[in-house]
């Protein structure tokens, strides 16, 4: 029986040092984990940077092309002929603007356009009247009358200064 239990001792103890081992290997190897991933993290790190760099440099690079051949477009004849007919058209959208502002057809719109505006205001008027609602205008003179009815207020609120008696009386 002796032996029985020096076995199962032996096969305890073994499954210990096994469990053991196995906890400080697992331990070494998430050590060893943790320092490939920041190696890794950093030569990542690393790697953004340069192609971020890179990016901005290209970036950089195809700015400074475009900003070459728009000045090179721009001194090209095509170019020329198509900024001198934007600048003739934008000319003759001018004239013709103030031409047909000055035919009759468009005086009438114009005279209609502010009778129909007058009548708009006045229609707005007496709708806010009809509904006892002060008007903007109303507003603007009540709040002026106001402000100049406080002012006299603070006035005759003020102390006068007194005069002097002695000075009126030797004067006089």
């Amino acid at each position: 029986m002796a032996q029985q239990a020096t076995i199962v001792q032996e096969g305890f103890d073994r499954v210990r040092d096994a469990y053991e081992s196995v906890e400080d290997e697992a331990k070494r190897v998430q050590k060893e984990l943790r320092a490939r991933r920041r190696k890794l993290e950093r030569q990542l790190n690393s790697t953004r940077k340069d192609i971020e760099k890179r990016i901005d440099s290209t970036r950089k690079d195809i700015e400074k092309r475009a900003k070459k051949l728009r000045t090179e477009v721009q001194k090209t004849p095509a170019a020329k002929r198509i900024e001198s007919t934007r600048k003739d058209i934008e000319k003759r959208a001018k004239k013709l603007r103030t031409e047909v502002r000055k035919t009759p057809a468009a005086k009438r719109l114009e005279s209609w356009r502010k009778d129909a505006t007058k009548q708009y205001a006045s229609g707005v008027e007496a709708f806010l009247s009809a509904l006892q609602i002060a008007s903007k205008s109303d507003v603007q003179r009540i709040d002026r009358k106001i402000s100049q009815l406080n002012r006299k207020l603070r006035e005759m609120e003020r102390p006068k200064p007194r005069r002097a008696s002695g000075s009126t009386a030797a004067s006089a």
